[in-house]
């Protein structure tokens, strides 16, 4: 992990696209969170962002044993 990208920018990013993904009754899978960290990071204007994206894709792929 870079210095400038810490684990509270990882967490952050995760905690606001599960929040946005979270309905009532619904099953959120990592594959779901994933998805939508990597369409985040996408089209993130700041290179903060799509770092911050981009490694906790890679984290969570860990969590699914996905080498990336």
């Amino acid at each position: 992990m870079k210095n400038d990208t810490t684990a509270e920018d990882i967490y952050a990013v995760i905690g606001t696209v599960v929040a946005r993904l979270l309905k009532p009754g619904q099953h959120l899978t990592l594959n779901d969170i994933t998805a939508a960290l990597h369409q985040m990071g996408e089209s993130a204007l700041g290179q903060d962002v799509r770092e911050a994206c981009r490694h906790a894709v890679r984290l969570l792929a860990r969590q699914m044993h996905c080498p990336l």
